[in-house]
């Protein structure tokens, strides 16, 4: 298959990228720039989309041995991302920008872009497994349950997991990190990125009353930094999960 590698740059997407190129699939690499003014370098495991990321990508495409490229999807992330991140919290809801950027940055703006280049699915760094049950792909979490991400898929619609690759999703972190390890891929040790990644310093409430916002309700945010930081909780998940084990 013809099949685009979503590489963030980190040492997940770096061996998805890998695993799908050694499996014989026709394999491009790409790095979404998100980011209207990236920063030169991350602050440990803070944030991601800075050039240092960007750098990373590129080398560890050239280590798999795969074309390489950078799609330029700012405007939109800021758009479908970020306004929406704002708009929930003046509603008074707590937004989940992991979520809303694979349901409308990595499984619809790139996905309909790759499909319309003629890439048969895109493959990306997600701890989560797919199976088709009744013709029906479904699915699953990882095996690494403290590293699984299927929550953050689950707005995905079956159309787009039929174009959707998760090779990591049987195999723990530390299996990641050895299996980059052993192709000298230089993110091996790389620490990942926590937290919401345009809030790079971890400070949300700082973000809103910062004056970073020209536009939109955030005008007339005048109100105690506490109100804004109020909702900011532990990732929770219901007992039950949210894909099958």
């Amino acid at each position: 298959m013809k099949v685009l590698a979503a590489m963030s740059g980190g040492v997940d997407s770096a061996v998805a990228a890998a695993f799908a190129a050694e499996a014989g699939h026709d394999v491009t690499g790409v790095h979404l720039a998100l980011a209207r003014n990236p920063q030169t370098h991350r602050t440990g495991a803070r944030g991601c989309c800075t050039k240092e990321d960007a750098h990373d990508a590129r080398r560890a495409a050239d280590v798999i041995g795969i074309p390489f490229y950078v799609w330029d999807m700012a405007e939109r992330f800021h758009e479908d991302v970020i306004e929406d991140f704002v708009a929930e919290y003046a509603a008074g809801r707590t937004p989940n920008p992991c979520l809303r950027c694979n349901e409308k940055i990595k499984f619809t703006a790139v996905l309909d872009r790759a499909r319309a280049l003629g890439f048969d699915a895109v493959v990306t760094g997600h701890h989560a497994r797919l199976s088709t049950v009744d013709g029906v792909p479904t699915l699953r979490r990882s095996v690494d349950f403290g590293k699984d991400q299927s929550y953050v898929l689950a707005v995905c619609t079956s159309e787009q997991l039929r174009h959707a690759m998760f090779p990591l999703g049987g195999i723990t972190k530390d299996e990641v990190r050895q299996q980059a390890a052993d192709r000298g891929l230089a993110v091996a040790d790389k620490p990942d990125s926590h937290d919401i990644c345009f809030v790079s310093d971890g400070d949300t409430a700082g973000f809103f009353c910062g004056g970073h916002w020209e536009s939109g309700p955030v005008r007339s945010w005048t109100r105690p930094a506490a109100r804004w930081s109020a909702s900011m909780t532990a990732r929770t998940r219901s007992p039950w999960g949210s894909a099958k084990d």
